[in-house]
C-alpha cells in the first residue's frame, strides 16, 4: 500500500486541489458582511404601561446582519437586490459575537428610555396627569477596542479624568471621553451591589474610536412602566421613533383602527429622528409584512426611490412632526 501511495502521490496531490479549493470557497471567511430583510416586532410586546392598554398597531422592523461571509455565500447573495453586501468595518472586525449582542442591548435600552421620556413629555401637553422625572447620569460604553479588556460593553462612565457628569451636559461630557489619554471612573451594579473601578486608556493610531451612548436615569413615571422586551435576540436603537409613537398613542388612547404601522429611525433627546442602517432591507421587510403606513427619517427618502413599495410613506425629521401627523390623521 505504501508503495502504491508513493507511486500515485503526485496524482493524488493534483486531484486534491479542487477539493481544497471548494473547501476554501465554502468555508474560508472573507471581509464581507451582508444585511438582509428581516421581520416585524410588535411594540406592545416590548413596553408595558401600568393601567394602559397598549396600541397593537405599531411595529419596529429588524433586519438580519451577518459577517464574515464565505466566498460562496457572497456569490450566492450578490444577485439579490434586497441584500446589501459590504466590506466589514474595522470595528466589525474587532467585535466578537458576544460584544455585538451586548452592543445591541445597550443601544436598545437607551432607545427605549429616550422613547419613554419623549412620549411622556409630549403626551403630558395633552394630559397633565402624565408625568416623568429623569436626569443625566453619564455615559454607557457601546464600543471599545477589544484590547482594552478592563472595559466592558455597557459599563457606566460617571467620571472622566476626575470630572463628574454632574457638572456637564451630555454634549460636553462626551467630548471629555474622546481625549487621547483618559481615566474613566466606572460604576458597576451586580446583584444590587454598586462598585466603582478606574480604567485608564491611551489612544493609539490602530484603534477605532470608542462609541458611547447617553445614560439618562428615569427617577419616576406616572403611569409606571416596564420593558419586557429587553434581553431579546433583537437589539439596536432603530426602533426609537416607532417606540415613542406607540407610547404616545397608548397614553392618549388615539384610535388607529386596524391599520398596520411600522417604521424606523433613532430618537434623540432633542426630538431629532436619526439615520439607521439597512434602510433598503427594512423597506422590503415592510412590503413582505403587508404594512399600511411606514415612518422613515427624511434623510433616507432619496435612498429608496428605486423601490416599488405599496404602502404610504411618512417622512419626518423630528418626533414632533410624527406626532402632529398622527393627530391630524387620527384625532
Amino acid at each position: 500500500m505504501l508503495k502504491l501511495l508513493k507511486q500515485y502521490k503526485k496524482i493524488l496531490i493534483i486531484l486534491s486541489f479542487p477539493y481544497i479549493y471548494m473547501m476554501l470557497v465554502l468555508t474560508a471567511p472573507t471581509e464581507l458582511s451582508v444585511t438582509a430583510p428581516g421581520g416585524l416586532n410588535q411594540v406592545d410586546d416590548q413596553i408595558v404601561l401600568e393601567g394602559i392598554e397598549m396600541s397593537d398597531n405599531f411595529n419596529t422592523v429588524y433586519v438580519y446582519s451577518y459577517y464574515p461571509l464565505t466566498p460562496f455565500q457572497s456569490w450566492l447573495l450578490a444577485g439579490d437586490e434586497t441584500m446589501d453586501i459590504n466590506l466589514m468595518t474595522e470595528r466589525q472586525k474587532d467585535t466578537s459575537m458576544r460584544d455585538d449582542y451586548l452592543q445591541g442591548q445597550v443601544s436598545k435600552y437607551v432607545s427605549l428610555k429616550t422613547a419613554l421620556i419623549k412620549a411622556y413629555e409630549l403626551a403630558s401637553l395633552e394630559d397633565d396627569s402624565i408625568e416623568i422625572d429623569y436626569h443625566y447620569a453619564g455615559l454607557y460604553v457601546y464600543y471599545r477596542p477589544s484590547r482594552i479588556t478592563e472595559l466592558e460593553i455597557g459599563d457606566e462612565i460617571v467620571e472622566i479624568n476626575g470630572e463628574s457628569y454632574l457638572d456637564y451636559a451630555h454634549e460636553d461630557f462626551i467630548m471629555l471621553a474622546y481625549q487621547d489619554e483618559v481615566s474613566f471612573t466606572i460604576k458597576r451594579t451586580h446583584n444590587e451591589e454598586i462598585s466603582y473601578v478606574t480604567v485608564d486608556y491611551t489612544y493609539v493610531d490602530s484603534d477605532s474610536r470608542m462609541i458611547f451612548y447617553p445614560n439618562y436615569t428615569i427617577v419616576s413615571a406616572v403611569p409606571s412602566y416596564t420593558f419586557p422586551g429587553l434581553d431579546s435576540v433583537v437589539g439596536g436603537p432603530s426602533g426609537g421613533l416607532v417606540n415613542t409613537l406607540t407610547i404616545y398613542v397608548s397614553l392618549l388612547g388615539l384610535n388607529i383602527g386596524d391599520l398596520v404601522l411600522a417604521g424606523t429611525g433613532t430618537i434623540e433627546m432633542d426630538g431629532t429622528i436619526g439615520r439607521i442602517g439597512g434602510i433598503t432591507q427594512k423597506i422590503y421587510t415592510a412590503i413582505y409584512e403587508n404594512v399600511d403606513i411606514f415612518f422613515i427619517p427624511e434623510s433616507h427618502f432619496s435612498e429608496i426611490s428605486s423601490i416599488d413599495y405599496p404602502y404610504e410613506i411618512v417622512r419626518v425629521e423630528t418626533i414632533e412632526q410624527a406626532v402632529l401627523w398622527l393627530n391630524e390623521r387620527f384625532n
